[in-house]
């Protein structure tokens, strides 16, 4: 599962919401029509839907009993009305925290091929987005840069954020099966019959709890890198990361330009590793040249976003290098870009302290020792949620999806968070599913050659409505751009 922070890597632009005016236009449905002002997408519709805040039996002190939360929806309309289908794609965003408008931004999906025949909707899940957004500043601010390079979840900042966030949102009420319940409103308020699904990353786990509540409204589901209901979060990240990571170096030698240029690279990985166990280093960044420190978890953290994307990946080689020679500023400027604005997502903490920490084993955290990446982001999690109000714990808690809807799995083969065994599991108890893996390709595929053969894999499944007969034979001209030498 993408963390909330990596949603940059998904989608290209933030799309500012207009919020409801008086004059906003409410039809019998309940939705609010909103202008379309600022937003991506060529003859968009956009809305706003009322639902209760409390969709859950438990809220928190204080409770959120009558209160609602207005869920911001853009559609963008099929091009070719005369062959236009009935059942629209809605598109569920990751992290948790990655508000699904922020897709707009990739012109993949908005002038994909899916664009022609079928409404595309776009529903900001709640505390993302225009739907009530839970935003936390862990980092910052911009002119104290060391402040980028603390902990992931700086504890007194969690606790501060949830003191804020408190005053207008149950954060209890901010987990999947209340996000599940909204889908179905939304769909419902739009006056679609049956809709498709397509999920990234958490929003994998979004779009099979909903198929298991409302099953018979899906007509087809494309996953791209699985969450089973199994996995809790971040229990394996360091395992999973060092696989990826290893796999990454296992490519650079087998690759003529990489291992000519880091002919030693496996062991410079791990010397970086051993000498930021003695302690933090010092480096600069920006310009001009702001002196930072950085520690051991802050290089794992920047190397293990890296392998999230393909298109950075092929620098890690190089950073690695450059960081054993002495030079740390590469790894510093890039996790000061990912740290970006300084927020980190609410609704992060909301869904995982209710649906994955609390399952987390209690030695964890010692298992992932021996890892690059190390037990630090479940000891950090772990005590962010001990201050954190957790939600209802779900009822399909380890329990995988069986379902005879079609599902079009895909999956990146160095992914570090949600590798292609993720997608096996997922699949077992679809017997209708087809899973293919991507060659070279992270959690995002970006920046890879050839991947306009997914796109057409996920065209055919969308318009047969079925796995049979499709012909997958493509990913093997999928390619790895080369690795980055300079």
């Amino acid at each position: 599962m993408a963390e909330c922070l990596m949603r940059r890597a998904l989608a290209a632009l933030l799309i500012a919401f207009s919020g409801c005016s008086a004059s906003g236009e409410r039809d019998r449905a309940g939705l609010v029509k909103l202008s379309c002002d600022g937003t991506t997408g060529r003859n968009a519709r956009c809305y706003s839907l009322s639902v209760p805040e409390q969709r859950g039996q438990r809220a928190s002190a204080g409770g959120s009993a009558g209160r609602t939360i207005r869920l911001r929806i853009v559609v963008l309309p099929a091009t070719d009305e005369e062959h236009k289908a009935a059942d629209p794609v809605f598109f569920l965003a990751g992290g948790p925290g990655q508000a699904a408008t922020e897709i707009l931004g990739d012109p993949g999906i908005t002038g994909g091929p899916f664009r022609s025949r079928r409404d595309l909707v776009f529903v900001d899940q709640r505390g993302t987005g225009g739907s009530h957004r839970l935003d936390c500043r862990f980092y910052g601010p911009a002119q104290d840069v060391q402040s980028f390079f603390g902990d992931f979840m700086p504890i007194e900042r969690v606790r501060r954020c949830r003191e804020e966030l408190e005053r207008d949102a149950d954060l209890t009420q901010y987990t999947t099966a209340a996000s599940v319940a909204d889908l179905e409103d939304v769909r419902t308020a739009l006056g679609y019959g049956q809709i498709n699904l397509s999920g990234g990353s958490y929003g994998t786990r979004l779009a099979m709890e909903y198929v298991r509540r409302h099953g018979a409204n899906v007509r087809a589901v494309m996953l791209d890198g699985a969450v089973p209901p199994s996995v809790g979060i971040p229990a394996a990240f360091g395992r999973l990361a060092q696989r990826a990571l290893d796999d990454l170096l296992t490519e650079c030698a087998a690759d003529s330009v990489c291992a000519a240029e880091f002919p030693r690279i496996r062991d410079e990985a791990r010397a970086v590793f051993e000498r930021l166990e003695r302690g933090p280093v010092r480096t600069t960044v920006g310009n001009p040249a702001v002196d930072v420190t950085i520690s051991r978890d802050n290089v794992a953290e920047a190397i293990r976003y890296m392998t999230y994307s393909s298109r950075q990946a092929a620098r890690v080689p190089l950073y690695l290098h450059q960081a054993f020679s002495g030079n740390y500023t590469p790894i510093a400027e890039y996790l000061r870009r990912h740290r970006g604005d300084g927020t980190f997502d609410g609704l992060y903490l909301s869904i995982t302290c209710t649906e994955d920490v609390p399952r987390v084993p209690a030695d964890a955290a010692e298992r992932e020792q021996g890892t690059y990446l190390g037990g630090y982001r479940v000891r950090q999690q772990r005590a962010a949620c001990g201050v954190w109000p957790g939600g209802q714990v779900p009822s399909w808690t380890g329990t995988p999806v069986a379902s005879h809807v079609p599902v079009l799995i895909t999956s990146g083969a160095l992914d570090p968070v949600t590798p292609p065994d993720h997608g096996d599991e997922v699949a077992r108890t679809l017997p209708n599913s087809l899973h293919v893996r991507i060659p070279f390709g992270g959690h995002s595929p970006e920046g890879l050659a050839n991947l306009g053969c997914i796109a057409r894999i996920k065209q055919t499944f969308i318009e047969q409505e079925h796995v049979r007969g499709i012909d997958t034979s493509c990913v093997s001209g999928i390619a790895r751009r080369g690795f980055a030498t300079r």
